[in-house]
């Protein structure tokens, strides 16, 4: 009975093992996936616009060549 006993215990340590590094990298995989995505060229170039950096002279010039 012992032994029977012992066996559970073992399975279910490394069920326990198992279950924590699944959710360790099905958390890694979500806080990669999360991040902000980067801004496209196009929204760059509005960014600039809209901060004054660029005229809309420029800003259609520019546009034209993405």
């Amino acid at each position: 009975m012992g032994m029977f006993g012992g066996s559970f215990m073992m399975v279910g340590i490394m069920l326990f093992w198992v279950v924590l590094i699944a959710v360790g990298f099905y958390l890694l995989y979500r806080f990669i996936n999360d991040r902000k995505e980067e801004l496209s060229p196009i929204e760059i170039l509005k960014v600039r616009l809209a901060k004054g950096e660029i005229s809309l002279d420029e800003f259609e010039q520019l546009s034209k060549k993405l």
